[in-house]
């Protein structure tokens, strides 16, 4: 369970780290292009891609996952900072509603009863969490939101398949840092392409990248941890971590930003959290 929590701690961890950015005055596209790199650069030193063998079978699902990484992260930057970190880590956590669907169409999987019941109430969290979220006159504040959920599922889905038919012992553990690097290439071809790569070598942006991909590769890290050492089942161990998220994300956001939430969006935070809960009963 320790390793669970940590995984939750430090995913909760990058939606407060973009909120800050936004306090600091921090470019937020540089500081992305830079964790990156930094991630990269720490899965390099745990294991090099070049020991992997051959690698090409990956080059596919690792380029259309490195896309959907720095755009779903930039996303969730800009959304944390919009819409609030509360609203956006249940949308974010929540997309585990659409993996699990795809499971079932696509791997035969079967959520039960509980697990149904957990899917449909998830949608209804997401739905009244992201609601009127955000500051006054925010317009389209809820969207960014609804992107997050629609692209963090497209990532789970595209890993789950990926795990289960493409990676084999030697190439899993460089999985991750290969995606790492396409990202901070797309991003330095962003960055050119926008004409901020300037900020690369403000010293704010090198200091907030680094801290961002220490945080974002330890995520990883634990996740892998929890997945291989925790005793629980995967089915249950991403929701318990999105239980985490949720609740560490919503508790620092109040504590920290003073972020005030509605009435509404306090009931969404309810169901998501016991959609959680039943599906982690269907799955126990």
């Amino acid at each position: 369970m320790a390793l669970v929590i940590l995984a939750a701690l430090c995913m909760a961890a990058l939606f407060l780290l973009f909120k800050i950015f936004d306090k600091r005055g921090i470019a937020l596209l540089p500081a992305i292009v830079v964790n990156y790199f930094v991630a990269f650069t720490c899965g390099v030193l745990v294991a090099a891609p070049w020991n992997a063998g051959d690698l090409s079978p990956l080059a596919l699902p690792v380029s259309v996952l490195g896309i959907l990484f720095i755009t779903l992260f930039y996303l969730t930057g800009v959304s944390t900072q919009r819409a609030g970190v509360a609203a956006t880590s249940v949308a974010s956590k929540m997309s585990l509603v659409l993996t699990v669907l795809a499971a079932v169409a696509l791997h035969g999987e079967r959520p039960g009863v509980m697990g149904w019941m957990g899917i449909v109430l998830a949608l209804v969290g997401v739905l009244l969490s992201s609601w009127a979220s955000g500051p006054p006159g925010a317009r389209g504040a809820w969207a960014l939101p609804a992107l997050l959920f629609l692209g963090n599922a497209a990532i789970d889905i595209t890993l789950n398949t990926t795990q289960r038919n493409m990676l084999t012992p030697s190439t899993e553990p460089v999985f991750a840092t290969l995606i790492f690097g396409v990202a901070g290439m797309l991003g330095v071809g962003w960055l050119m392409g926008t004409r901020k790569a300037k900020h690369l070598l403000n010293p704010g942006v090198l200091l907030a990248g680094l801290v961002l991909g220490m945080v974002n590769y330890a995520s990883l890290y634990f996740i892998v941890g929890a997945l291989a050492r925790s005793g629980y089942p995967a089915s249950s161990v991403f929701p318990l971590m999105n239980i985490g998220v949720i609740l560490f994300g919503t508790a620092s956001s109040i504590a920290l930003f003073r972020e005030r939430l509605r009435k509404v969006q306090w009931i969404g935070i309810g169901c998501a959290i016991v959609a959680l809960v039943l599906i982690i009963g269907s799955n126990s």
